[in-house]
């Protein structure tokens, strides 16, 4: 009996010390969470506390407590660039304008664009986008097929082959092209265009570390900017035997080094001045059309020896600079930013040759473009060939020559003078850029600007139309087309309605439908 009560005696005590063992675990259990949780909230409130007494010695140290916005900014402006001259590692690096940016567009025939094909392969570094009167095919075939410059017809080139329709072989759409190779530009995303001629080249190296400086420099967002490149000609037997020497090394920049002709600006300025080799573009044929990028200077300036640490920069043409009137019949070679939605667009009716780049460039100076010529760059017209100016059908020709307005009613209704009253109305009353704001040229050979005005005011007086498309012809119909690049076709636009005329009073810009783009 007294073993039995003393065993249960042990197994109670035995039971409830187990009973007790548990309530002490459990409590420290509770105890070691609760001091745990204590620790995480006094930890994290420490480094709360860390965190803003570093902030506020660091606004009261480094960047002061300003009540305006803008001297708040200004602060912090200071402050990186202190930052950036003490760290100039940790400073953020400037993207610069590099040359898959720049797109040059140009209107073309096949005949023209196939032997120019190597030169923009050797000395142009950018994009191209060339409009051409062919069919696919001829272009498949003659410019991609047979090219033996893969990576530039691979990778750089877009040709939008457009349907040669029979109106054309005597009306050459030469602006409506022009907006179809821009908008070609526009479609790769380049950022900045130039207006070019395949017939040109662009020396030296183009586009050049320092002609990218420029672009940079002067053709900031949304600017309406544009940047000339001086141009240039030469004696047509030392082009011949240039031509002949960079065949036979296969147009390589080595064989233009071998030269020292064009690309190197101290040799080009010794074929002006010693030898009467080269000469500004059209300096005895056309003077006027260039005479505003005062070659003279640019001559003199690039004759100077540069001093250390000058910095040469693109000076302004006469045109919209200290309210100054647009030199009339100005027709430069320009790059401007290919990205401004309302950039204006070439005035497709002018046709054939005279005034169409000019309409162009006096666009522009309606809208408000101010122009600066290069310093780094120019460009050489380095193609020979037949003139397209004479190309006017036997019927104008005779309806131009024999009309009872005698004068230089024949030669400027050659040129699409017919079109150029119409022109001017448009935009005096669209950009309220009359003929007050024109600067009128003094050569005899220059159409007067009376006889001008005159026939703005009667346009009955014009009798033929061989340089331009009037309002009393039919609306221009809209080929066919295809967008081919390394030999494929990325766009097709086989049926597409006639674009409408230009309004009255109406701003042309790239994204009108009254313009021809992709």
């Amino acid at each position: 009996m007294s073993s039995l009560s003393s065993s249960s005696s042990y197994h109670g005590l035995e039971h409830a010390l187990s009973a007790n063992n548990r309530r002490r675990s459990s409590h420290f259990s509770r105890s070691g969470t609760l001091f745990f949780s204590a620790f995480i909230v006094a930890f994290s409130f420490g480094v709360l506390c860390c965190l803003f007494s570093f902030a506020l010695l660091h606004q009261k140290h480094l960047v002061p407590r300003y009540t305006n916005d803008r001297n708040r900014n200004a602060a912090r402006t200071v402050a990186l660039r202190r930052l950036s001259k003490e760290h100039p590692e940790s400073a953020p690096k400037k993207k610069g304008v590099s040359a898959k940016d720049i797109c040059l567009f140009a209107p073309s025939t096949l005949d023209r664009l196939k032997p120019v094909l190597p030169r923009l392969a050797q000395t142009w570094a950018g994009t191209a986008s060339i409009a051409v009167l062919a069919s696919e095919e001829e272009v498949r075939r003659e410019i991609f097929d047979a090219s033996t410059h893969r990576e530039f017809t691979r990778d750089r080139l877009t040709v939008i082959a457009v349907e040669p329709l029979p109106e054309y072989e005597s009306r050459f759409p030469v602006n409506a092209l022009r907006n179809l190779a821009m908008s070609g530009c526009r479609t790769q995303n380049a950022t900045y265009v130039v207006l070019h001629d395949v017939d040109f080249e662009i020396f030296p190296n183009a586009p050049s570390k320092e002609l990218l400086e420029e672009i940079e420099e002067v053709l900031k967002p949304n600017a309406k900017h544009g940047l000339v490149l001086p141009s240039f000609t030469a004696d047509d037997r030392y082009l011949r035997r240039v031509e002949t020497f960079r065949k036979e090394h296969d147009f390589s920049p080595e064989s233009l080094d071998a030269l020292n002709s064009f690309n190197r600006k101290e040799k080009l300025i010794e074929l002006i001045k010693e030898h009467g080799i080269v000469e500004s573009f059209r300096e005895k044929y056309w003077p006027v059309a260039h005479a505003a990028t005062n070659v003279s200077k640019w001559l003199s300036i690039a004759a100077e020896k540069k001093k250390d640490g000058e910095e040469r920069r693109p000076y302004p043409v006469g045109a919209n600079h200290r309210r100054s009137r647009h030199p009339y019949y100005y027709e430069p070679w320009i790059i401007i930013r290919g990205d401004i939605d309302d950039m204006p667009a070439f005035d497709e009716s002018f046709v054939t040759y005279g005034f169409n780049k000019i309409s162009w460039i006096h666009e522009l100076a309606a809208d408000g473009y101010k122009l600066f010529v290069s310093l780094s760059s120019w460009m050489v017209h380095t193609n020979t060939h037949p003139n397209r100016g004479s190309q006017t059908s036997g019927e104008m020709l005779q309806r131009c020559k024999y009309t009872a307005n005698t004068g230089k009613d024949f030669r400027i209704s050659r040129i699409g003078h017919s079109c150029i009253p119409r022109f001017l109305k448009r935009l005096d009353c669209a950009y309220h850029f009359g003929l007050d704001r024109v600067q009128w040229p003094t050569s005899n050979d220059t159409v007067p600007e009376l006889y001008l005005m005159d026939t703005m005011r009667n346009e009955s007086r014009i009798a033929c139309f061989g340089g331009c498309v009037t309002d009393q012809e039919l609306v221009p119909k809209t080929p066919k087309l295809a967008v081919l690049q390394d030999g494929q076709v990325t766009k097709r636009v086989v049926e597409k309605p006639a674009r409408r005329r230009r309004e009255a009073c109406e701003r042309l810009h790239v994204s009108s439908s009254a313009t021809w783009t992709l």
